[in-house]
């Protein structure tokens, strides 16, 4: 007996051959073994895994892929001991897959490979100036040298995809940037740029996508990511309502089944400092106001959000006068934008203000597109989340795109490289708390 990702096997398992080893996501696949058990019964096992970001506190760690067996169906030997079927290879992660058959008592006695390359579609190839191109990509892989692709538009950088908790499927947008005709190219990366002659490498089979598009007429505006609909954080004799908003909103905090007639400080948790000198970072307090409980032990109080940083929860706390801490509860701040400027002159050099960025390296940095280029970061943590970021208007006089996204400042990961650079999939896969982009239209006059 031996051992393999599938289970125990037999001695010498027999081999099972595919009719193609680099299928991609929903291809059928025809498979035959030979010197099996007659008429015996064997259950079809394919090699799956299941994907994580791994953070420690405010560190990024990196990815994470757990195999586990799956069992696609069954099939039967014949009087030879051979047999014959079809695999539709499943959604998941690309890469080598190992397939085998395993008897009742889960006994591998044939076993395979395959390996998925990565498949793509696009919304629609025109699209009117400032909207966006949909592009889904399937099979993505779980391997160092296999998880993470780029995106260019006309040979410049935009950012990474990735698809480490969607199970191997990125879907992002691209703006749809200069009326004419151009190019979307889908290449891979493992050390933060798109790698060129990946056919000569030791990973020749992945691809790279070069998609032609058309960009038509249009009335672009801005677009904004919108956080999520209020709901109401419930705590310890603490309620906050909503639980979650932007710098300089506001919400109400309710206190109930406190002492009675007490004066309470308000305070909540915060997180102040940087990643990148010996100074390092340090839980904080911040005072958000004073109350008095009424002789029933309730109190009803508006609360303006200050500048604080985004990310995680923050702790909101009710202390007493000997700093008890008599009531909890959270509240979550979201990034926004403050300003920006919507008709600037050639040259000049012009701000984006955003605020709400947070403390751990996986949240406290967007990065930021110009017509589509990627052209830098910023990060708002040794600024209590507030970002001002110093852009200069070129490209001649016309439309121009600004497009900032969230991206992950740096971790413990190498392979592959996701820093600084636009994360496109942050929708749906990124490390941190949920976070909006922000896609901005600028006027640039001569």
């Amino acid at each position: 007996m031996g051992s393999d990702v599938l289970g125990q096997t037999v001695a010498t398992p027999s081999v099972i051959d595919v009719s193609n080893t680099y299928p991609t996501i929903g291809e059928r696949v025809t498979y035959s073994a030979s010197g099996l058990v007659p008429k015996q019964t064997y259950r079809l096992l394919w090699e799956a895994f299941q994907g994580t970001w791994d953070v420690d506190g405010n560190t990024f760690v990196g990815e994470s892929f757990t195999p586990f067996v799956k069992v696609l169906g069954t099939v039967t030997a014949d009087a030879n001991g051979q047999v014959h079927g079809v695999l539709r290879i499943p959604t998941g992660y690309g890469d080598i897959h190992q397939i085998g058959l395993a008897d009742a008592s889960g006994i591998v006695a044939a076993q395979g490979s395959v390996t998925v390359k990565p498949s793509f579609t696009i919304s629609r190839t025109r699209e009117s100036e400032g909207g966006f191109f949909t592009i889904r990509v399937q099979g993505i892989g779980y391997g160092a040298y296999s998880s993470a692709y780029e995106v260019l538009y006309d040979n410049h950088l935009m950012g990474n995809i990735a698809a480490v908790t969607t199970n191997g499927t990125a879907v992002f947008q691209v703006r749809a940037e200069g009326i004419g005709s151009h190019w979307i190219e889908i290449a891979p990366c493992s050390i933060g740029s798109p790698y060129l002659n990946e056919q000569q490498s030791p990973y020749s089979w992945k691809p790279t996508f070069s998609i032609p598009v058309t960009v038509t007429k249009g009335h672009p505006v801005d677009v904004k990511d919108s956080i999520p609909a209020p709901s109401i954080s419930t705590g310890n004799h603490l309620i906050a309502s909503p639980g979650h908003g932007i710098v300089g909103s506001t919400f109400t905090l309710t206190g109930q089944g406190l002492p009675a007639n007490e004066s309470l400080t308000l305070e909540w948790s915060n997180t102040v400092g940087n990643h990148v000198t010996a100074a390092g970072y340090h839980s904080a307090q911040t005072v958000l106001g004073h109350v008095t409980t009424s002789s029933t032990g309730t109190f009803t109080v508006k609360i303006p959000v200050p500048v604080n940083v985004g990310g995680p929860p923050h702790t909101v706390e009710a202390v007493d006068a000997a700093g008890t801490i008599v009531g909890t509860t959270t509240y979550q701040i979201y990034p926004s934008l403050v300003s920006a400027p919507k008709v600037v002159k050639a040259g000049q050099v012009f701000t984006i203000h955003l605020q709400g960025g947070g403390p751990d390296t996986y949240d406290n940095c967007y990065s930021v597109l110009y017509d589509n280029s990627s052209i830098g970061y910023a990060c708002g943590f040794n600024t209590n989340g507030d970002m001002q970021i110093h852009i200069r208007a070129t490209g001649g006089p016309g439309i121009h795109y600004i497009d900032l996204y969230p991206t992950i400042q740096q971790g413990n990961q190498k392979v592959p490289n996701l820093y600084v650079l636009p994360l496109l999939t942050y929708k749906l896969d990124h490390p941190g708390e949920a976070q909006p982009a922000f896609h901005l239209v600028i006027d640039v006059k001569s």
